[in-house]
């Protein structure tokens, strides 16, 4: 199994991970926006669903409600989230435009999905039924989910070597890097003041233990109709 040392990795060790030259490794990349973030209603997550990600609607592995704004939205949807167990798990379905469908398996966690058109609605995945809480959404036009939130798999430990965050104009606000370990309230992890966009590479990357859930927060944006984007970057090694 590769050891992933605390000093910097070059370039290449990276380019060996993503070819899987190196294995029980990946990388992945997450990313998120939030296109209307105001003054009164921040802290929010770095997700189109707005507001702050809803954690408390997964606590418990469950079918996920599957659904477009739009009846023109019936091509096939494909989820990646993480079981009751914390173990990795995807899944496709079609959607059928208004009506929801459901899957089959149940998901702890909902932390990406694609679709394979164009949607011209927005496709939400909801817990508890067809009207439930937001957990994963497409924003019209996306095909993919803009969420910086992430939980590591079981059996994996989690190395965060990059993040990143912009805010639209001459606006300036707060972006903060929660992280909550399993059985423990969420804490601050990292922090900084954007003024435009800021990027942070750790010389020694952060060390993310599995089961941990990672939340990218924006607070005190300096004006309404803020649009923020946040990426972060993180090897997975299989313990």
């Amino acid at each position: 199994m590769y050891q992933f040392h605390t000093d910097h990795p070059t370039p290449y060790v990276y380019l060996d991970i993503a070819r899987g030259a190196i294995s029980n490794s990946k990388l992945i990349h997450k990313f998120g926006a939030n296109f209307d973030i105001d003054q009164a209603d921040d802290p929010e997550s770095v997700w189109t669903g707005g507001g702050l990600y809803p954690w408390a609607s997964l606590s418990s592995a469950q079918t996920i409600y599957c659904v477009s704004t739009s009846a023109s939205d019936t091509t096939t949807l494909t989820l990646e989230g993480l079981d009751a167990n914390y173990d990795e798990i995807t899944e496709t379905v079609t959607l059928t435009g208004l009506t929801a469908v459901t899957t089959t398996n149940q998901f702890l966690r909902v932390f990406r999905m694609t679709y394979d058109a164009t949607n011209v609605g927005d496709i939400e995945a909801r817990v508890t039924s067809a009207s439930g809480t937001i957990v994963a959404q497409i924003a019209a036009g996306y095909a993919q989910t803009l969420m910086a939130v992430y939980t590591i798999p079981r059996g994996f430990t989690g190395y965060l070597v990059s993040l990143d965050a912009t805010i639209d104009g001459t606006k300036t606000c707060q972006m903060l890097m929660y992280h909550r370990l399993a059985g423990k309230p969420f804490r601050i992890a990292h922090i900084a003041e954007s003024d435009g966009h800021y990027r942070y590479d750790f010389i020694a990357p952060l060390t993310v233990p599995e089961k941990t859930d990672i939340d990218i927060r924006v607070n005190e944006v300096s004006g309404n109709d803020a649009r923020v984007t946040a990426n972060f970057d993180i090897v997975l090694i299989k313990d």
